[in-house]
């Protein structure tokens, strides 16, 4: 089961939910509202070419740009 991030459009809180199925409409927890919005995880974004942060642990070696991710 995928856990997804949500913002609810009539409260402004975000939240997570594990959910079974990709068409199950959810609930925000704190106002009940069905108005919310999936949003893209921050485990979604790491890792793009855009966001990488060059450092000893990231597998370039010497030349910056050689993991691929510039």
């Amino acid at each position: 089961m995928p856990l997804f991030d949500f913002t609810c459009a009539d409260c402004g809180r975000s939240f997570e939910l594990l959910l079974r199925g990709a068409d199950e409409r959810p609930a925000c927890p704190h106002c009940a509202s069905v108005r919310v919005e999936k949003q893209l995880a921050l485990v979604a974004v790491k890792g793009l070419k855009s966001d990488h942060v060059h450092s000893s642990g990231c597998g370039c070696g010497p030349a910056r740009g050689s993991c691929g991710a510039n």
